[in-house]
């Protein structure tokens, strides 16, 4: 297999982007909860190509960790703050 680096030309390594499934098993969901998600505005960054969604793995992951809460009472503080939940 290729390898992602390109530091001899200067240009940054690439990361292969998944499909909605894949990035829904990462998360551990349901592929139709990112589906609406999407919808909401509230779920991780994707990029659109044509009709075809994909994720960037370290986006996705970043976005599970911006969601971390410690109690429930958190994300109460987060949503009336209009922050995500």
């Amino acid at each position: 297999m290729p390898s992602n680096d390109n530091s001899a030309t200067g240009a940054p390594a690439f990361t292969p982007l998944i499909d909605t499934a894949a990035a829904a098993k990462l998360l551990g969901l349901a592929p139709i909860s990112l589906a609406k998600m999407r919808v909401r505005g509230d779920g991780p960054p994707y990029v659109q190509l044509g009709r075809a969604i994909r994720y960037n793995p370290a986006a996705v992951m970043a976005w599970a960790a911006s969601h971390t809460r410690r109690s429930t009472s958190e994300a109460t503080v987060a949503a009336a703050r209009g922050e995500a939940a």
